[in-house]
């Protein structure tokens, strides 16, 4: 039987974009000839300003280092995964890369492919001599000295990447139109508040030949925004549900809590979570889920829509391009006297935490790693982020980096509650699982019984596959440090550096123990579900 058309055209397609990205990177990369030691480095960020940002700092770096070419190059952003995992494959990899935990298909890239820097981060960068970070360790330059990296290394006490930027989620809005509804510029702080604006935006709209939505919508943007909402929303069964005390849930412990049925979807909590999605899924237009990023961009820049919910990295691009000046809020809070979420809700949704991202790994098989080690401590140095920030019009990611006011506004204060993984975000299954049944909660015949129903009934095959690729990954980056540990314990005696080298494998040695540990506990949580499914 022949597959239908519509797949075979979808696969053409894919195809074809792919390799009209070689063939883009590959015309945009020169190999030098004239004895300069070329560094590349390759990203996904397409948005106006981080290009620019590079080629700044590149500008810069390249005067202060005069054997050495950095070469920037941009991806694009829907075959990056694919590009990515083939030229790393193949050994041809550029010595950076942008990479993020949330890649699906690509948790196994970090042990197998990525050098750790932590033996740098320990080390003061050489390039913030003269600044008030001078003195300290490189890790501790970075404003949250790159927690989310420590959270999500694959290797406990490894650190892979890097980072450039700081994120937060913000709330813009077309401050002409918001007037011209209200007669006010207060931007809704309740989502007691956006309920009612929202309103007003259905009257003003029922005026205008065109639609007027509250929300510019894509399935991009609405990850973000849902997800948010979902983690406020269920905070204080998230806090239950938190039996190590770390004030935030890690991602194999949002999994492995289902398995071991501490919550579903039929709980009071989640259903109420689903019923305040639904209701934020009205207030975009229909289809909001099969349009990308762009489309959401569009509408919000024609005036169709009162905000657009995204992230600090549009900030630059919704400046330079919108032909109203724009207000930046925060996401409307969810409250506890909230008619749908209130009894489960704790306070404040921490809404970006000012985590550090954008982050850049070593590749192993780069031609000129050190050089390229180089670059990106220059890049996160106190000088080079102050280059970047300025130029991209991002927050910086490096301590003491001054702020234009512009990009101060797009930060949060540090308030709220941080839930860490959401429910449905801890694994590219599970992740794919919402995406996949979120239009359950329209139609006719839709709602949040039939969409709890139907994630209860293929959550359990999702999370089964995300604590298998979670152990999986936990056993790779355990492998590989016996040799490095017994290299270390030749190495140590008669060693002038005997300290520091000693310290080095003890660190190694912990990494390697609670690698192991998490790996073995995930394979007997799997054999016990195993079991109980079996009986």
């Amino acid at each position: 039987m022949s597959p239908p058309r519509q797949t075979l055209w979808g696969v053409a397609g894919m195809i074809s974009v792919y390799l009209a990205a070689v063939v883009w990177v590959l015309l945009h990369r020169t190999d030098s000839n004239d004895g300069l030691v070329t560094v590349r480095i390759a990203h996904w960020q397409v948005e106006v300003g981080p290009s620019r940002g590079f080629a700044a700092v590149i500008k810069r770096f390249e005067a202060l280092n005069l054997g050495i070419r950095v070469e920037q190059l941009i991806v694009p952003p829907g075959v990056y995964r694919q590009w990515l995992r083939a030229n790393l494959a193949g050994e041809i990899a550029p010595e950076i890369v942008e990479y993020g935990v949330w890649l699906d298909g690509l948790s196994d890239v970090p042990v197998k492919y990525f050098e750790p820097l932590t033996h740098y981060l320990e080390q003061p960068n050489p390039y913030n001599e003269g600044t008030p970070l001078e003195s300290l360790p490189w890790l501790e330059t970075f404003t949250d000295e790159l927690s989310e990296q420590r959270l999500n290394s694959p290797e406990p006490g490894q650190y892979f990447a890097i980072t450039l930027t700081r994120g937060s989620l913000r709330l813009f809005c077309n401050r002409d139109l918001l007037r011209e509804i209200t007669g006010s510029d207060h931007i809704p702080e309740t989502m007691i508040e956006f309920r009612k604006l929202c309103e007003k935006v259905g009257a003003f709209g029922a005026t205008r030949e065109r639609p007027l939505m509250p929300l510019a919508g894509s399935g991009f943007n609405a990850r973000f925004l849902l997800g948010i909402y979902l983690a406020g929303a269920t905070s204080k069964l998230r806090t239950e549900l938190d039996r190590d005390g770390l004030l935030s849930l890690t991602s194999w412990r949002v999994l492995s809590s289902y398995q071991d049925k501490k919550w579903d979807f039929q709980r009071p909590e989640m259903k109420s979570a689903l019923q305040l999605l639904a209701e934020l899924q009205e207030q975009m237009r229909p289809g909001y889920l099969q349009l990308g990023r762009d489309e959401a961009a569009r509408e919000f820049l024609r005036g169709d829509a009162l905000f657009i919910f995204s992230g600090t990295w549009d900030a630059t691009s919704l400046r330079k391009e919108a032909q109203f000046p724009i207000s930046v809020g925060r996401c409307p809070q969810l409250t506890i006297d909230d008619p749908i979420v209130g009894p489960n809700v704790l306070g404040r949704i921490a809404d970006g935490n000012n985590v550090t991202g954008f982050g850049l790994s070593l590749t192993k098989s780069g031609k000129h790693r050190r050089e390229a080690v180089l670059f990106m401590q220059f890049l996160a140095s106190y000088e080079g982020n102050k280059i970047f920030s300025e130029v991209s019009g991002w927050p910086p990611s490096v301590n003491e980096v001054p702020m234009q006011p512009e990009i101060a506004e797009l930060l949060s204060p540090d308030d709220g509650f941080n839930n860490g993984t959401g429910f449905l975000n801890a694994g590219g299954s599970t992740r794919a699982l919402l995406e996949r049944n979120l239009h359950l909660l329209a139609g006719f015949d839709g709602g949040v019984e039939r969409l709890a129903a139907a994630l209860d009934e293929q959550m359990p095959g999702a999370v089964r596959a995300d604590l298998q690729a979670t152990a999986r990954d936990a056993w790779l980056s355990a492998v590989p440090q016996d040799a490095r540990i017994a290299a270390l314990s030749l190495l140590i005696a008669g060693a002038a550096d005997a300290d520091s080298l000693e310290l080095r494998r003890e660190r190694l040695e912990a990494a390697q123990n609670q690698s192991e540990a998490r790996g073995m506990l995930i394979d007997m949580q799997l054999q016990a579900s195993r079991t109980k499914d079996f009986k």
